[in-house]
């Protein structure tokens, strides 16, 4: 990644597939997007593209999770959709296995008129849900193309940094 705004031209495809799913299920104000996440395929990867927000964004929240480096940027630059802004990129390291591959994976998003239970039932009825248990939480992934993921969570990673990781 060389720059911000190719950061930003390259998150409008994942952007359009988030809106069509949005749209497709009828989520405006019955859920809420939390942050996209950007997943690195090496150590310099990560430190480039920490290294371009470092200077444009309100905060950068650094941590180790599942043995890797996991930033939580605070974007200056929302990103727009259906749902709302996205004010929050997380980046996420190279896994220690080297299995991951560089580019935008998901999109997490949390219900906001009903309960996170209610919202997986619902996708359930007419989506391939995956549950995926990690140690960190525990998520409902959509493939909503190309495998970008809908990722279905409680509620706002930010709050539970500052529950958990700020204690």
């Amino acid at each position: 990644m060389e720059s911000l705004e190719k950061f930003y031209k390259d998150s409008e495809k994942y952007i359009q597939l988030f809106d069509a799913f949005v749209q497709k299920h009828q989520l405006v104000g019955r859920a809420a997007p939390d942050h996209i996440c950007y997943k690195c395929s090496s150590s310099d990867s990560f430190e480039v593209i920490r290294a371009l927000f470092e200077g444009a964004s309100k905060y950068v929240y650094q941590s180790i999770i599942s043995k890797r480096r996991i930033a939580i940027i605070a974007f200056e630059r929302e990103i727009s959709t259906l749902l709302g802004p996205i004010n929050y990129l997380e980046l996420s390291d190279q896994r220690p296995d080297g299995s991951q591959r560089e580019g935008f994976d998901h999109i997490e998003a949390y219900a906001t008129e009903r309960s996170y239970d209610q919202m997986v039932v619902e996708f359930e009825r007419t989506e391939r849900v995956k549950k995926v248990e990690r140690p960190h939480h525990t998520t409902h992934d959509i493939d909503i193309g190309g495998g970008f993921l809908f990722r279905c969570t409680q509620g706002p990673l930010i709050e539970k940094i500052k529950n958990d990781e700020m204690i």
